[in-house]
């Protein structure tokens, strides 16, 4: 063999290593047309392989690799699964976005209202609105109560006036919840109930809001219920009201009956409408925490609308923004209090008296919408 055969065999290229019977040296043999057909030499090949190049080592897939590729193919089609999750959750934000826009827009333009009968100059950011509610037959305001609003301290209360709160003496009935019905309800019912308001307070409130009772089972359930806990086992029947109460006593979740169940409840209260009005009031600060929340802003919009079209007020849009915006300022946090007086009866009838002094101390502390002091002289609960 020649010296440059030599050289070309010892730097012939690496060939992929292939099974077989014969040697690499002889299937080359064979392909160039040189084989002799005698056993291959020894020699040969183990001098050209000290000159081959190094074969680059192939990686090797261990058990774990394998798993972890495994793995991989599970998720793909796991992260295909969420795919309409994320749509919704995209949606979702999508509205909230919307809502928040379109409210934002309209908060911008809220103005606070204000009575036509000041006593004075007002604090900033105060206002107040009689809130009221009538029962099944519409004609009397069995749930009455004041609802102070500071934008400025961040703060919302509550005043609850007992139902049987003695008003004039001069009416047949002279119970405040039934000034409404006596004076020809809706508008003209509601501006003598805020007269009659006016002389147990000291000032007329900034502005009404009458909402019918009908309306407020189908507004809990428009805003998802409300969790409450209920103080004591409720049973009661009325065949003449078409009423039927059975509520247990304990934490639940509430839908808008059961809601109308609670606040409607009396009869095995100790201290029956005084209690109840507790009960009201504390039901209406559970509510207010739930329901400004993030979560139930696509509930808003359907929520307001139906509280617009049963709701008797004197309060423009812009007005109801205001108070909206004040709600949301207060993150829906209500302090409680309830008209200082006491039970008596009087001409043979079961009656509320309003303790004016105590009455003018809390009104005054933290009712009071205006710099001018109210004192007990300011309180005619009897008519002027």
């Amino acid at each position: 063999m020649s010296r440059k055969s030599e050289l070309e065999e010892y730097f012939t290229p690496v060939q992929p290593r292939v099974e077989s019977r014969f040697s690499e040296n002889a299937m080359r043999e064979i392909h160039e047309g040189r084989a002799q057909y005698a056993p291959p030499s020894k020699a040969a090949p183990q001098r050209a392989q000290r000159y081959r190049r190094p074969v680059q080592p192939q990686p090797v897939e261990d058990a774990d690799e394998e798993a972890e590729d495994e793995e991989e193919a599970d998720v793909k089609p796991r992260k295909k699964k969420h795919r309409f999750l994320r749509f919704l959750l995209k949606l979702v934000f999508f509205v909230l976005l919307l809502a928040a826009l379109a409210g934002g827009s309209l908060l911008l333009l809220a103005k606070m209202p204000r009575s036509t009968q000041p006593i004075g100059t007002r604090k900033d950011g105060c206002a107040t609105i009689l809130l009221a509610g009538t029962d099944m037959g519409g004609e009397r305001t069995d749930t009455i109560m004041l609802l102070f609003l500071d934008t400025e301290e961040q703060t919302m209360r509550l005043l609850s006036i007992p139902r049987d709160t003695m008003v004039n003496r001069d009416n047949p009935v002279p119970k405040i919840n039934g000034a409404y019905g006596a004076n020809g309800s809706g508008a003209k019912g509601m501006d003598a109930l805020m007269g009659y308001t006016a002389d147990l307070i000291g000032y007329r409130p900034d502005g009404y809001m009458l909402i019918d009772l009908a309306c407020f089972e189908e507004l809990v359930d428009a805003m998802g219920g409300v969790t409450y806990d209920v103080p004591m086992d409720m049973q009661y029947e009325d065949p003449v009201q078409d009423l039927v109460i059975d509520l247990r006593q304990g934490r639940q979740h509430l839908n808008g009956e059961q809601s109308m169940w609670l606040v409607r409840f009396r009869s095995g209260y100790a201290a029956a409408d005084l209690e109840r009005v507790n009960v009201q009031r504390d039901f209406l600060s559970a509510a207010m925490k739930q329901w400004v929340s993030v979560w139930k802003l696509p509930r808003l919009p359907f929520a307001a609308k139906l509280v617009w079209e049963n709701t008797t007020s004197d309060l423009d849009l812009l007005e109801m923004a205001w108070i909206a915006k004040a709600v949301v300022l207060c993150r829906g946090h209500l302090e409680n209090d309830t008209l200082p007086g006491y039970g008596d009866m009087v001409n043979g009838g079961s009656y509320y008296i309003e303790s004016i002094y105590d009455a003018a101390a809390l009104l005054d502390a933290r009712y009071n919408p205006y710099q001018t002091a109210i004192v007990a002289d300011s309180l005619h609960p009897y008519g002027r």
